[in-house]
């Protein structure tokens, strides 16, 4: 019996740092980045969260090396007037000096337009996301079906 819950905390340890997606670059860390999965429509959106532990801001400024989709924005959703406007981030997304920036549903995300194909769930799709001060990482974003109440106001 022992044996087995040992075995058991083993796999949810590794498990949970498989799910984990952590990238450090400079003084960056970069947490939980996922795609959503699709089904009939040929955009997507990325999500994670980014730490910043140095004393000085930084910037995301592009994400490119996209395989799987034409076109990459940095993009910011907010409502106006019970009105859901997404934007364009021309300028890039300011990560605070001892900040975290979630990247999320309903807020900032990557916008991923013209996919090559559909996103698959529990795939894995790369890109390079560039910055300012740390320069640029390769990471994989984990397609992973949409959630609560973002999934019933956005089916595919």
């Amino acid at each position: 019996m022992l044996k087995k819950i040992l075995i058991t905390l083993s796999l949810i340890t590794i498990s949970s740092s498989v799910l984990a997606h952590e990238y450090k670059i400079g003084k960056l860390e970069i947490d939980h980045s996922y795609i959503r999965a699709t089904t009939g429509t040929n955009v997507s959106a990325g999500f994670m969260t980014i730490e910043n532990e140095g004393d000085q801001p930084d910037k995301l400024l592009s994400v490119t090396n996209v395989s799987f989709a034409k076109q990459v924005e940095i993009h910011e959703t907010t409502m106006d007037n019970n009105v859901m406007k997404m934007r364009p981030l021309n300028q890039g997304l300011t990560i605070p000096a001892k900040s975290k920036v979630q990247l999320k549903p309903g807020s900032y995300h990557i916008m991923f337009m013209g996919l090559t194909g559909p996103i698959v769930k529990n795939k894995k799709y790369k890109a390079s996301l560039n910055f300012e001060q740390s320069g640029s990482i390769t990471i994989e974003f984990s397609a992973e079906e949409a959630k609560g109440h973002y999934q019933e106001k956005h089916k595919d």
